[in-house]
């Protein structure tokens, strides 16, 4: 489309129209460009003279189209040396601004983020900006980074891999456990602890954002690292990962998807109440159901059953 070299619809169609012939008249143009408005061939023939693109005989008669190559070639060339005199100047931005006072130099380090609305904005725009990964720690309560702020799905359409550890604290709070299926069935990695240290989100390893009061439901104030200080918040993201339990894998041996979740739900560190409340169900059957497990797997204690479920890919 030649609205990229800066002409109009109506002046690319009567273009056009002349490319394919030798010469027309103002007549023959417009019976050839019937979408053209009634009597406006004459002011785009104008135009497209006054840029260079149509000649006219010497008897102001009939049209010529000059050579797209001469006309549109050279509108081209100097579009291209627009692109590149701004990407210059783009570039002479970007690194004015790096290297500018040693104040700013800090907080391309260290930024402080203040107030709800601003630690929402930096966290998807966190999500939004990742290439290759996103790890965080998510935990019960309230919190200013909750589902309304949450860009995972679209970065996992991006081909984003997604890694999180949940707490206990998570697991129960309302439409918790079905908050988790749905990632997991998105294709987030999800593994769950008793206790997280902290709220966290680091993306591709470049820039990580955690409270800067530490554990706890608040995120207001945040702090965002870029540069070797992310390389804590990664070594603390893969210590708590190692040690946490897997979420949502496939049951091959339970038979009965319920029991599937109840055992995840309970190696998660959910008590039987925390976990009937979950499930929908009473604290009496969720402790049925438990025995039932045990008699099936064939053990007498739930630690037996905690280590039988584990080795025979119930959970």
């Amino acid at each position: 489309m030649l609205e990229d070299l800066g002409l109009t619809p109506e002046e690319e169609r009567v273009y056009r129209a002349l490319v394919g012939r030798a010469d027309a008249t103002e007549e023959e143009i417009a019976d050839g460009t019937p979408h053209a408005a009634k009597g406006a061939t004459a002011a785009v023939l104008a135009s497209l003279r006054r840029r260079g693109l149509v000649t006219a005989h010497p008897d102001r008669r009939r049209f010529m189209a000059v050579s797209p190559e001469l006309s549109l070639g050279v509108e081209l060339i100097e579009r291209r040396e627009g692109l590149q005199r701004a990407e210059l100047a783009l570039n002479e931005l970007v690194e004015a601004y790096r290297t500018g006072s040693m104040v700013r130099g800090q907080r391309e380090l260290v930024e402080v983020v203040e107030g709800v609305e601003a630690v929402q904005q930096r966290y998807v725009q966190l999500q939004l900006s990742a290439r290759s990964t996103i790890d965080f720690f998510s935990m019960g309560g309230h919190e200013a980074v909750g589902p309304e702020t949450t860009q995972e799905n679209r970065a996992l359409h991006r081909g984003v891999r997604l890694r999180g550890v949940v707490d206990e604290s998570f697991l129960r709070q309302p439409r918790g456990t079905d908050n988790l299926d749905e990632a997991v069935a998105e294709g987030t990695a999800i593994r769950t602890t008793r206790e997280i240290p902290l709220k966290l989100i680091i993306c591709d390893g470049e820039a990580a954002m955690l409270p800067l009061r530490g554990h706890g439901p608040d995120v207001d104030p945040s702090i965002l690292l870029r540069g070797g200080l992310v390389n804590v918040a990664r070594a603390l993201f893969e210590s708590v990962w190692e040690r946490a339990l897997p979420y949502g894998e496939t049951a091959r041996g339970s038979g009965d998807i319920d029991d599937t979740r109840l055992l995840q739900l309970l190696l998660a560190g959910l008590t039987d109440t925390a976990a009937a409340k979950q499930l929908g169900l009473s604290t009496r059957t969720v402790q049925r159901r438990v025995q039932t497990l045990m008699v099936r797997a064939g053990v007498s204690t739930r630690l037996q059953l905690g280590w039988h479920a584990r080795h025979h890919h119930w959970v």
